[in-house]
This record gives C-alpha cells, sequence and structure tokens, in this order.
C-alpha cells in the first residue's frame, strides 16, 4: 500500500533567489533521506512560495521492508568453553542483538573459525521514521543569509511561522523551530490570512489555490508570462526577453495579477540599458518592445493579488517610473556636456587599490597592455583598443554612474553610450561597453576584438595588481574578485580561440607594477601567478567535460620555446583544451593503452636516471637492431608530426606518434638500458629522452589513467 506525504515550512517572505535553490536541496534531500531509510517512493515534488516551502512524496511506501543482517561474533574458541558451553563473549554478543545462542552458527573466515547469526530486522511503518527525518530535512536547509529568532541557535532564511505534515489524511508529530506540526496552512496573505486546514495530503494544492495561492512554481510562471504577453500584445509590442525576470517574479508572488502602464516617449532618448534597469531592477517590470525590438513607453508588472483597486495601482506605480527616469534623464543630461575624453586627467584623482596608484595610472597601463595584447591576437583592432582603454574608466566619473548608485552596475555600457554621443569610433565604443565582459560564469563574452582586447588587459592587469598587494586569494576568500576575473581571461582566450602566453601575459602585466617599486618580491610574486594561472586553466579544462587525467596530461606538457627551453602546457589555455580533447579521442585506439604503460616506464627509467645525459644522440653508438628500429621510429614520427605541431592539429599528431608502439615495445624487450658501460647507458637513455620529449611537446602520459590503475 502505498501513501502520500505532505511536508510545508511556513515562513515571512523569503528573498526570491533563495527559494529555488532551497527547493532543490529539500528534493534532493528528500530522495536520498528516504532511500537511506529504505522507504521507496514514486515521485519527488517540491512546491513553494514566498511564504512556504513544501515537499510532496507521491506513492511512499506504507512501511520499510524487513531485512535480514548477517553479523559476525567473536571467534569459535573464545564463544565456547572446552566443555562447549557457551562463554560469556558469546553470551553478551547474543544479548546485544537480541537472539538465542542456540541460534548461533560457525563459520569458516580467513582469520580462522568464527561465530555468526542471522539477525532479523523488523521494517517500521513509515508514520515511525518520518517525524524525526523530516524534522532534520528543514533545518538542515542552507540559505545565503539566515536570521534567528528564536532563543536558541536555530537559524533559516526567514522566522518559521507554522509547519504542516501529513502522511495521507494523518498529522506526523514533527517538531522543528520551536513548532509542532499540524495541518493548518495559511492562505494569500490579504486575500485568505485565516488557517487553511487540510484533510488529505493529496488535496494539499487544490486548498490553496481556493485561499488565493499558486503553490506550484510552475503554474505561477506560466500564469504570469500568459499575462503579461496578453497585456503586451494589447500594448501593440511584446515583452522584452528576459528569463532571470520572470523567475524573479515567479517566486515573489503566490498569485500573480499582471497590469499593463506607460511613461512619457521622451524618455526613450535615455539608452535602452538605462529605461531597462529603471524597470527590471528597481520595480520588477517588464520592458515592452515592437517587432525591431525598439522600447515601447510601456510596461507590464504584476502585483501579488487581484484585480482589486487597479487603476489606483497603475497610477502609483507609473509615478514611482517616472521619478526613476527623470533622476536617468537628469544623470544623462548632465553626463552628456562632459565628453569622456574631458575627464581622463580626472582621473588621477581617483585611487584604484591603496598602494597602486589612480585611475589615471591604471588607464595608462591598460593603453599599454592593450597594444601589447593587439600585436599578438588582433592587430587590426590595435588602435581602437587603446583608445577605448584611455576612456574606459571615465565613466566612473559620471553622474549615472558615480552619482546615480541604482546605475552603478551599467558601468562600461554607460561609458560605451558616451563615446558613441562624442564622436569616438564605433569600435571604441563597443570596446569600452564590452570590457567588463564576462562578469560570470553564464555572462556573454565581448562580441569584438577591441572589446576583446580591452576585456583581457582590464582583468589582466586587475590580477597583477592583487598579487602585487598580496590579495591573493585564498580558500573560498576572494573579497577582490581576483578569481573572477582569472576565469574571465580564459573564458576568452577558450571560447574565442584566442591564443596567448599567460606567463609572457604576467610578465608584460606587472612589468609597470614592478618598474614602480623595485622592492616588490618579483620571483615569489611570478611564481604565485604562474601557480594562479595553471588553477584558473584547469578549472576550466574540468567545466568543458575534459576527463582529470586527460586535463593533467594536457597541462603537464613541456611546450617547446625559443632557446631550447620548454613552456608549462597550461600556458595557453585554448591550445591546452584542444590537447586534451585530441588525447580523449584516441583512448579507444588499441595500441593507446600498451603506449601509455610503456611511455611509464620510459619515464620511469629517465626519472631514476642521476647522470646528466648527453647534449646530443650518439647514432654511432646506436649498435642493436632494436636501438635503430626506434631510432628510425622516432625519426619518421617527428618529420610526420612536426607540421601538424605546427598547426595544432591534434587529431593528427597522436596516430603520429602512437606509430612508434610497435619499436618502443620492442626496444625494451630486446635491450638492456642500463648496462655497465656508462657511454652505452646515457646514450640509451638519451634516445629514451627524445621519444619522451615528443610525446611532451603535447601531453605527459605518465599523467593518464589506464585500466587497473588507481587514480
Amino acid at each position: 500500500m502505498s501513501r502520500e506525504l505532505l511536508f510545508e515550512i511556513g515562513c515571512e517572505e523569503i528573498p526570491p533567489s533563495y527559494i529555488a535553490p532551497a527547493l532543490e536541496q529539500l528534493a534532493q534531500g528528500a530522495r536520498d533521506g528516504l532511500a537511506q531509510l529504505r522507504l521507496t517512493f514514486d515521485a519527488v515534488e517540491t512546491l513553494g512560495t514566498p511564504r512556504r516551502l513544501a515537499l510532496a512524496v507521491h506513492g511512499l511506501a506504507a512501511r520499510q521492508p524487513d531485512r535480514d543482517e548477517e553479523v559476525l561474533g567473536p571467534s569459535a574458541k573464545a564463544a565456547f568453553g572446552a566443555d562447549g558451553a557457551p562463554t560469556r563473549a558469546l553470551l553478551g554478543f547474543c544479548q546485544g542483538r537480541g537472539v538465542d545462542p542456540a541460534d548461533v552458527r560457525r563459520v569458516a573466515s580467513p582469520k580462522g573459525e568464527y561465530v555468526a547469526v542471522t539477525v532479523h530486522h523488523a521494517g517500521r511503518p513509515a508514520e515511525g521514521v518520518l517525524p524525526e527525518f523530516l524534522a532534520a530535512l528543514a533545518t538542515r536547509l542552507q540559505f545565503p543569509k539566515t536570521m534567528r529568532w528564536l532563543e536558541d541557535d536555530t537559524r533559516f532564511a526567514r522566522p518559521v511561522r507554522w509547519l504542516v505534515a501529513l502522511l495521507d489524511s494523518d498529522v506526523l508529530p514533527v517538531r522543528a523551530f520551536g513548532l509542532e506540526a499540524d495541518r493548518a496552512t495559511r492562505g494569500h496573505r490579504f486575500l485568505s490570512p485565516a488557517a487553511v486546514p487540510i484533510a488529505h495530503a493529496r488535496d494539499y494544492r487544490a486548498r490553496l489555490a481556493a485561499a488565493h495561492v499558486l503553490v506550484a512554481p510552475g503554474e505561477r510562471r506560466a500564469s504570469l508570462r500568459e499575462q503579461s504577453e496578453q497585456l503586451a500584445a494589447e500594448l501593440g509590442g511584446r515583452i522584452a526577453e528576459d528569463a532571470e525576470l520572470v523567475d524573479i517574479n515567479t517566486f515573489l508572488l503566490e498569485q500573480p495579477c499582471g497590469f499593463a502602464g506607460r511613461f512619457d516617449a521622451k524618455y526613450l532618448d535615455l539608452p535602452r540599458e538605462v529605461i531597462v534597469m529603471a524597470l527590471r531592477e528597481h520595480q520588477r517590470y517588464f520592458a515592452v518592445e515592437d517587432a525591431r525590438a525598439n522600447l515601447l513607453p510601456a510596461f507590464v508588472a504584476l502585483r501579488d493579488g487581484d484585480a482589486l483597486g487597479m487603476e489606483r495601482v497603475r497610477k502609483g506605480n507609473e509615478d514611482v517610473l517616472v521619478a526613476r527616469l527623470e533622476d536617468a534623464r537628469f544623470y544623462w543630461q548632465t553626463d552628456l556636456a562632459h565628453p569622456p575624453a574631458s575627464r581622463v586627467e580626472a582621473l588621477a584623482g581617483v585611487t584604484w587599490m591603496e598602494g597602486l596608484g589612480s585611475l589615471r595610472d591604471k588607464a595608462a597601463r591598460l593603453e599599454r597592455l592593450t597594444g601589447w595584447l593587439a600585436q599578438r591576437l588582433a592587430p587590426a583592432a590595435g588602435q581602437d583598443a587603446q583608445r577605448a582603454a584611455l576612456l574606459a574608466k571615465t565613466d566612473l566619473l559620471s553622474e549615472m554612474i558615480g552619482s546615480g548608485k541604482e546605475y552603478a552596475s551599467l558601468e562600461g555600457v554607460i561609458g560605451g553610450h558616451y563615446a558613441r554621443r562624442a564622436g569616438e569610433s564605433e569600435a571604441a565604443a563597443a570596446a569600452i561597453a564590452e570590457h567588463y565582459r564576462p562578469r560570470g560564469p553564464s555572462d556573454a563574452l565581448p562580441a569584438t576584438d577591441a572589446g576583446a582586447l580591452l576585456s583581457l588587459a582590464d582583468k589582466l592587469d586587475h590580477v597583477a595588481g592583487a598579487f602585487v598587494l598580496g590579495k591573493v586569494p585564498s580558500g573560498s576568500e576572494d573579497p577582490y574578485g581576483v578569481r573572477r576575473a582569472g576565469n574571465g581571461v580564459v573564458r576568452i582566450l577558450i571560447e574565442q580561440q584566442r591564443h596567448l602566453d599567460l606567463r609572457d601575459a604576467s610578465v608584460e602585466s606587472t612589468a609597470a607594477l614592478f618598474h614602480a617599486d623595485p622592492s616588490l618580491p618579483h620571483a615569489e610574486i611570478m611564481k604565485k601567478l604562474g601557480e594562479f594561472w595553471r588553477g584558473r586553466v584547469a578549472v576550466a579544462l574540468d567545466e568543458s567535460g575534459v576527463a582529470y587525467d586527460a586535463r593533467d596530461a594536457a597541462l603537464e606538457a613541456r611546450l617547446p620555446a625559443a632557446g631550447g627551453r620548454t613552456r608549462p602546457g597550461w600556458i595557453d589555455p585554448a591550445d591546452a583544451l584542444d590537447r586534451a580533447r585530441g588525447l580523449e579521442a584516441f583512448r579507444g585506439d588499441p595500441r593507446f593503452v600498451p603506449l601509455v604503460v610503456v611511455f611509464k616506464r620510459v619515464a620511469n627509467i629517465l626519472a631514476k636516471a642521476t647522470e646528466p645525459l648527453p647534449p646530443s644522440l650518439d647514432r654511432a653508438r646506436l649498435a642493436e637492431p632494436a636501438e635503430q628500429t626506434l631510432l628510425e621510429a622516432l625519426e619518421r614520427a617527428r618529420a610526420a608530426s612536426e607540421p601538424l605541431w605546427a598547426r595544432r592539429d591534434y587529431a593528427a599528431i597522436l596516430p603520429a606518434l602512437l606509430a612508434m608502439d610497435t619499436a618502443i615495445h620492442g626496444f625494451f624487450d630486446a635491450v638492456m638500458v642500463n648496462v655497465e658501460d656508462a657511454p652505452t647507458r646515457l646514450n640509451r637513455l638519451k634516445l629514451l629522452a627524445e621519444v619522451r620529449e615528443l610525446f611532451l611537446r603535447g601531453w605527459d602520459l605518465s599523467k593518464v589513467v589506464v585500466e587497473g590503475e588507481r587514480a
């Protein structure tokens, strides 16, 4: 027999951004906990509004199944005396397990003969195990910020005011947050404030709907979308797509009721982003646009309730919006009188980071760094990127950003608009608008070359400055957003396939800072920067779905550099990802695993070699046929792979290298490497080193885990 479970936590209004993650925790906690309790179920459903988080479990087993447990007791020698009678050890064991000594049997084990018993555990009814589980599930929910309202240490997103716990029609005695659960929920705060008794768990949604609460987020989302789209169509337009705002409104309301409003068309002279910000961030309104995506002087909003007194509500909302737009219009018109170029020198009066000079100093560094980056990544965009670098931070002095705190998140975007109005090139203006991108993992990347150059320069300078000041992120602490800046650099390079040497970039981005203070510990800072960038690239490869061992093999490669030196494999993030993916693509080749094994053998032999190897291979000393065969295979692989390395054709490189597998295996079968004769030994080691170095140009195969090995 299956049953229906309902558990509701009723509270003061929870912030919208907290609700969906809490419902996910509730669902996962229920699935995991019920599995541990051995209670099967058909489905877990979560429901929630600003005033409640609810769990519904459908088709829940009425009781746990019985189970038998095999328990090993003391050794037979310890369990029975010389006369065969049970000893105190056996009697204690049986008493602890609740079994009769007569039920004990002897069993053989690797350690000798022991006694064992089968313990029968009768399954408990669901109502016997659920109360404690549900109380723990509720109190363990995590939120970004929590409150205390009781005398103990209990914390929750907002004060909890009621609990409902029903198994079918029976109330479960759940105690949490200083409350005891019953069957009474609450309806809409204003439209149905009285207690709403729930006779049976399956009646929950219908009873709340009658009390003016759409408790299912999906139903509220569908309702507000339908109402918003209809209202926008009546205004002659459509809702400007904003999935995040839909989610915010979904978790702000218990019963959505839409209405439309208008504002004076004169405000459409403001940038679209400013109008949308005034609508969205402050009032949670939806912007309305025409078929060409031009904003209309109208909005759609939602109230929590019904249509009673809607004209008064509409008028009040329009008045509030006009006040916001008037402020924005004042900022905009004031700022247009001060072109970005006229504000550059004023940046000298604004400190960037304490100890690292002013924003004017930063602008100079960005100019130089964008020029350096342009030479390597996009020469044609260099002039516009450098002009944008000089002007990029001037909007921080504007009224819109500096004084209008509600529009501060539009920094950069507003600067781009001011640059256009001042006659700057479109490319420079776009670069200014894009240079903070990406702000996070889901944010868009710069769309133009100049924007990408300036964004890279800004983030590289930010990371360099933080490390010079000793503001290195550690653990979960990163108050200066250094990881975010580093992740942005790596995202741009990987997703836009821009090949940049991060070590060279670090040298360039720190040069001016080291020049300003020669006493800084240069070597220590550069070492920490290298570790930081390797970590950021590793995270990016993980997020790209690359297996951890392929990731490590690519990051630990030794890329060739000028003067016979090598560079670490993480140095070029886009290239590292390509190499990791190329490696994964060849895991299915039948030669791959044997070659990895033999590569590790090569690496181990070379790791144990304590003598310095000769600078070059003595081909005349390779007298054994297997030595000659391996040398020939190596030279063929070099010749075949050299043009492939040059054009980064990793899909073709690995097959070329795998062609050496027979020769490598043959070498180990026929040749003793560590012979007594030192010149012969070192020459053979040198041959193996050259084989290894060819692979290390792309991958350190010793990092690859093959079947039978432990990670």
